[in-house]
């Protein structure tokens, strides 16, 4: 074909078919996910063997675990700002480094305290990690698969997690707790370093920028052969960004309610999400159910999630995504009200928890899809980072309000009651966004008070 003189980078990207090349960056941006799935959850893993080995109570790993989570959340605050000035690619391939290096240094940690300040640096990178791959994806995507490439990738979290598990149970009895921190620290160093060679930077945040013409050009005939040459002229509708603006551009009058909808739908989601990784095979076994049978309830939240998160990205780019994410919520909602008044047995509790699963899971995604077709390129990273990084405080508060909750002696229908109260907040944090967002548009003006403000 001829080449183009002119180029606008978003129509190109939006009006092309799922090609080889965007199968490529879904399955980088996928394993980015596995990775950080896998040592998201690795202190889970070893955690029994570690207390054997340095013969210690168990409630003194709560500050290691504690940590990481603090880590995901500041990691996630600082990688959106950091990933709208350097670029997607830099910031990835630098979190992935850093915090697989962290990973295989903590094998050697001596102590709780140690061990706990090297969790919080792998958590750094792992929340930095997550949502720059989620906006990579995002903006290759073309425009009716956004949200489902988005969802797909983080699908790996969860591939990770349970492979994390398959590993540890083959790897622990032969080589010891240190061998799943050593994994989880090789493969994503060498993995960073193959994203070196193969990972490219986002086609819409080069135009955007004005960086890295040939770069750029090679990407768009690498998605069409034959579509730019060294005369083609690259265009964005979306204005070059002042550098150091992202951060208050996403609070600015324009896009501040759309954000704090994201913030607390996402928070309240994640607390209900790790109310339940955290706290549901003991609530099961309390009720009267062996632990055997509370690990497989609590298994079919995860597969139910896994399912969730594919069948909620398809149904967000065919139908309103506010609409779809309302439905879903409060199909949780719903769920959660059975759970508390109803006796089903153990097979009736397994099919409820999984559509439990399927419904909080997918939502919990849900959120970062909107977040990443809603903010123009210019802040994509930083508005779906600083929501990932505020949910994550919601993670951390879901796990603390149910270990209080247990101790105050409540039982399995008063719990599942309880989580109707952080999802019908969700539900109205999404129908808050839905019905304010009219996509407001980036100016100059606009990009420029930010930065100088």
């Amino acid at each position: 074909m001829k080449p183009s003189s002119q180029l606008d980078i978003q129509t190109f990207l939006d009006s092309r078919p799922f090609g080889p090349f965007q199968w490529k960056i879904l399955l980088l941006c996928l394993t980015v996910l596995i990775l950080d799935g896998f040592d998201v959850v690795a202190m889970g893993f070893i955690a029994p063997s570690l207390i054997a080995d340095w013969n210690i109570p168990r409630e003194e790993l709560g500050i290691v675990m504690s940590m990481g989570l603090f880590g995901l959340a500041i990691g996630a605050l600082m990688g959106g700002p950091l990933a709208d000035r350097f670029g997607r690619r830099k910031v990835i391939i630098v979190s992935i480094f850093f915090f697989g290096f962290m990973s295989l240094i903590s094998a050697w940690s001596p102590n709780v305290e140690i061990l706990s300040l090297l969790r919080f640096l792998t958590g750094l990178g792992l929340g930095a990690s997550q949502p720059n791959a989620a906006t990579l994806a995002s903006e290759y995507a073309p425009k009716k698969y956004r949200s489902l490439m988005v969802t797909v990738v983080y699908c790996g979290f969860t591939l990770g997690a349970a492979g994390g598990g398959f590993l540890a149970n083959g790897l622990i009895p032969s080589h010891g707790w240190e061998s799943i921190l050593v994994v989880g620290g090789v493969v994503p160093i060498l993995f960073a370093v193959l994203l070196c060679f193969v990972l490219p930077e986002s086609a819409k945040y080069m135009a955007m920028k004005h960086q890295h013409r040939e770069e750029l050009q090679q990407v768009v005939n690498a998605i069409e052969p034959g579509t730019a040459d060294q005369a083609t002229q690259f265009i964005s509708p979306e204005p070059q960004r002042a550098g150091k603006g992202t951060i208050k551009l996403i609070l600015s009058p324009s896009h501040r309610l759309i954000t704090l909808a994201l913030w607390v739908g996402l928070f309240m989601n994640l607390l209900t999400v790790y109310f339940l990784n955290s706290w549901l095979p003991i609530i099961v076994k309390d009720d009267g159910f062996s632990l055997a049978d509370a690990a497989l309830v609590g298994a079919m939240m995860q597969v139910g999630g896994t399912l969730g998160n594919i069948v909620i990205g398809w149904e967000m780019d065919r139908f309103n995504p506010h609409k779809v994410m309302i439905g879903t919520l409060i199909g949780g909602a719903v769920l959660t009200l059975s759970l508390g008044n109803l006796s089903p047995g153990l097979y009736g509790l397994m099919a409820l928890v999984f559509m439990l699963g399927f419904c909080i899971n997918a939502t919990n995604t849900g959120w970062t899809a909107m977040a990443a077709t809603y903010y123009p390129t210019a802040m994509r990273a930083t508005g779906t980072s600083w929501m990932t990084g505020i949910g994550r405080f919601g993670a951390i508060l879901g796990a603390s309000v149910g270990a209080v909750l247990l101790g105050l002696k409540w039982d399995f229908s008063h719990l599942f009651m309880f989580l109707t109260l952080p999802i019908g907040i969700a539900v109205v944090a999404a129908y808050v966004k839905g019905l304010y967002d009219r996509k407001p548009q980036v100016t100059a003006s606009t990009l420029s008070k930010a930065s100088h403000s």
